[in-house]
Parts: structure tokens; C-alpha cells; sequence
């Protein structure tokens, strides 16, 4: 017979477990914003004017590099789709000989055990059985639309040129300051 004490504790931990899940998701969501403070003497704007270009020729240089690194994705992804197709034929007669064994196994409770996946276990020895999920199957097989899109996420979208630009405002003279606001308010874009 379970008492009102052994009942309440047993259900005091898995609240205590699961009470700062549930808090944490009631916080409140910020995101961090830079707001630009430019200089505000001649020599100081002079200076934030060559930053200024130097970030805009390097945001160009990086979309060039884009522009030709998914121009050539189709390219790559032609080269790389017997590879691919290659591999998913291995995976899948992986997979093949995986459910073999799992169904060997759950039709002679244990005996056999996949090469790629043999099962020890301490309880294998104490006559223990327990459950092993089948194996999970490959994806579908590559197709030249998926190596394509592939192939255009590898190409890179940022160059690196914000740090940069942010070092030599601060050279220049200007002031960039950090703040957290709440996700959704009005002025949650930095402004420049």
C-alpha cells in the first residue's frame, strides 16, 4: 500500500525535473542588437568613409564568389552523383543485411547478431532478452536536384566582413554598443 508520503515524493521529483523545463520556456526571448554610434569630427567621418568601402568592395568580392560557386554547383553535383548513388547502394545493402539479422533475431530470440552491429551486453549472460529497434533505412536515393541544392549550401554566405568593418569604425572613432531587446519589438533591427 503506497502512503500519501511515498506517493508525493515520487511525483515531488519528476516535478522538480520537469518544473525548469517548463519555466524556461516561459522566459523571456532577447536577442542581442549593435547600434553604431559614428564619429563626430571631419577626420573621424573621412576615416569611416574608407570602412565603409572597404565594406562594400568586400560584400562585392563576396557575392562574386557566390555567384560563381553556385553557377558551378551544377557542375559539381554531376561530378559527385555516381559517388553518391554509390554510396546509398552500400548504405542500403547495409541496411539489407541489418534487418536480416534484426529479423533472424527476433525470430530465434537473440542468437544471431549483424557483423556491422553485434550485440554484448552484460544481460546477454544472465539470460536477460531485451528489446533492439529495427535498423533505420537510408534516405532516398541521391538525385541530381538534391546533389545540386548540396552542392549550392556548401558555397559560403558570409566572408567574414563585418568584423572588419566593426574594427575599423572602432579605429575611426566610433562607438558600437551592444543591447539585448526583446524578440519582436520595433527596434530590434541594428541600426547603422
Amino acid at each position: 500500500m503506497i502512503t500519501w508520503l511515498q506517493w508525493g515524493s515520487r511525483h515531488l521529483r519528476w516535478l522538480m525535473l520537469i518544473l525548469p523545463v517548463a519555466l524556461s520556456a516561459c522566459a523571456p526571448q532577447t536577442v542581442l542588437v549593435k547600434r553604431y554610434e559614428p564619429p563626430v569630427d571631419a577626420a573621424g567621418q573621412a576615416c569611416l568613409k574608407t570602412c565603409e568601402d572597404d565594406l562594400a568592395a568586400c560584400q562585392a568580392r563576396c557575392k562574386t564568389e557566390r555567384d560563381a560557386c553556385e553557377a558551378g554547383a551544377e557542375t559539381r553535383a554531376r561530378e559527385n552523383l555516381p559517388r553518391a548513388l554509390d554510396d546509398y547502394a552500400t548504405a542500403l545493402e547495409r541496411y539489407r543485411i541489418d534487418l536480416l539479422f534484426w529479423r533472424l533475431n527476433n525470430w530465434h530470440g537473440g542468437l544471431f547478431y549483424s557483423p556491422y552491429h553485434p550485440r554484448w551486453s552484460p544481460f546477454f549472460y544472465y539470460g536477460y532478452d531485451w528489446y533492439e529497434p529495427p535498423p533505420m533505412a537510408p534516405a532516398g536515393p541521391p538525385t541530381l536536384a538534391s546533389e545540386i541544392a548540396r552542392a549550392r549550401a556548401a558555397c559560403r554566405r558570409d566572408c567574414g566582413c563585418q568584423g572588419p568593418y566593426e574594427a575599423c569604425f572602432l579605429r575611426c572613432g566610433g562607438r558600437i554598443i551592444e543591447e539585448e531587446r526583446p524578440v519582436g519589438s520595433a527596434a530590434d533591427a541594428p541600426a547603422q
